[in-house]
């Protein structure tokens, strides 16, 4: 039986430490672009935890077609823009879109399963900061025809130097916020297979509570109460319905590295005498050295749902790791492996169904600034060789090209 190995954990946290250890200790860093920078989420975006639209140094970054260093391309040298109104009107804006061209093969060896053309975000920003201590920060996104439903949606009052409070609704501080909502340790890569994710709830969509954040030298800290996944409409509280989801994350930056813990804990009655609840937990490591970014991340967790006065339980876990070579600004080169074990039982025929590994190779190319073109080759790779019947699991096939714009 083929399972996430018991050191997988003291491994990467092992790598973690060595890294801190080698590497200069100056600045601050967090996913991919992050790290390859030294800087924090928080130095390009609006919001804390990353994501979503860009600050004036973050605009000015993605001009530069992802680089700290001006362009100097002919083409791109005189570009002169910026996403504020104006000196006396303190409101940004800002689209991301992402538009694809996807293939996947599972079961017709002859061609291909599914091929089509998908919008899979299409998103307007606004931001309105009228001074250090408060940010507004609202999203909108197209759902289906010209229909558009609020995403975040929050305030961020500056307490002090490098602490606040965000209220609203807002995505989760659990772990890395990653542009790939796919990968094992997130929504997992199953949609074609059995639909299951490894989360309890969709990272790319948000929670309606408050976060309190901080930093102190090199460690930052986040917790947010919320009203929970089992709970997603926005809706006036109901009987036996409160605020009970709770994410936390802790720590640790230095110029080419991040090491931070994270815990998610959500419970709620779901019916008379029963209720569920769903736990998370995992540490994720990021390294840069030159031209070669690393990005690691494990997970585990617990779902139990009791029910006249019985109880189900179902263990977890997920990983991922993911090797990044930018010899220059406009090109990336990325290999990850993923690993999800939907139900870590100690039976092996049950443990071994519920496995999955992923194979990815893909590559980023950014032709002009705002505009990316992301191409992906993927394999996944049931761990069980047949199913309970007895016939055999096929392997899945993906590629994809992917247009994103982000301004």
């Amino acid at each position: 039986m083929r399972r996430l190995p018991v050191l997988a954990p003291l491994l990467l946290l092992v790598a973690s430490l060595v890294s801190l250890t080698f590497l200069p200790r100056t600045g601050i860093s967090v996913p991919f672009y992050s790290a390859r920078t030294g800087l924090q989420c928080s130095s390009c975006h609006f919001d804390p935890n990353g994501g979503g639209p860009r600050n004036e140094f973050g605009f000015a970054y993605a001009k530069n077609r992802h680089s700290l260093e001006p362009d100097t391309t002919e083409a791109w040298k005189d570009l002169n823009l910026r996403n504020r109104v104006g000196d006396d009107f303190p409101l940004y804006f800002g689209l991301n879109q992402r538009f694809m061209l996807l293939a996947n093969q599972q079961i017709n060896d002859d061609g291909v399963d599914h091929l089509g053309f998908w919008n899979m975000e299409n998103a307007l920003y606004t931001v309105f900061q009228p001074h250090a201590k408060l940010t507004l920060v609202y999203n909108a996104e197209a759902t289906s025809g010209t229909n558009y439903q609020s995403r975040d949606a929050f305030a961020l009052l500056g307490a002090s130097t490098g602490h606040y409070l965000k209220a609203g609704q807002f995505r989760v501080p659990f772990g890395l916020r990653l542009d790939d909502h796919t990968v094992a340790t997130r929504n997992s890569f199953l949609d074609y297979q059995t639909g299951e994710r490894f989360l309890p709830y969709d990272p790319r969509t948000v929670d309606r509570g408050v976060e309190l954040g901080g930093t102190r030298g090199n460690w930052y800290g986040r917790a947010s109460l919320t009203n929970g996944s089992f709970t997603t409409a926005n809706s006036p509280p109901t009987t036996n319905r409160h605020p009970q989801a709770f994410a936390t994350k802790v720590g640790y930056s230095a110029f080419r590295h991040q090491g931070a813990l994270s815990f998610y804990d959500d419970w709620a009655p779901t019916g008379p005498g029963a209720s569920g609840r769903r736990t998370r937990w995992g540490y994720y490591a990021l390294a840069n050295h030159g031209a070669f970014t690393f990005l690691g991340e494990f997970a585990f967790g617990t779902d139990q749902d009791w029910a006249s006065d019985a109880v189900q339980r179902k263990n977890l876990g997920a990983a991922f790791g993911e090797l990044n070579w930018s010899p220059q600004r406009a090109y990336n080169v990325r290999f990850r492996f993923d690993r999800v074990e939907m139900d870590r039982s100690s039976d092996e025929a049950t443990d071994a169904l519920g496995s999955w590994n992923r194979f990815a190779l893909e590559g980023e190319w950014v032709p002009v600034p705002f505009a990316e073109v992301r191409w992906v080759l993927r394999l996944i790779d049931p761990v069980a060789e047949v199913d309970l019947a007895g016939d055999p699991l096929d392997s899945e096939k993906q590629a994809y090209l992917q247009l994103h714009l982000s301004y």
